[in-house]
């Protein structure tokens, strides 16, 4: 007999799973933004801009 693939995933996979559901565009946001202030940063900072 084959496993039972109707059963509840439980706390690890279902509930672990979940949260990844949301954090997962989070990070993926916080990654996009940061790689694009480094761009920014990098640009200003070959034209010659300082920062105080």
């Amino acid at each position: 007999m084959g496993p039972n693939l109707t059963q509840a995933e439980g706390q690890v996979f279902g509930i672990g799973c979940k949260i990844f559901t949301i954090a997962g565009p989070v990070i993926l946001y916080g990654i996009f933004a940061s790689w694009i202030a480094g761009v920014v940063y990098y640009v200003l900072d070959t034209m010659g801009v300082y920062w105080a």
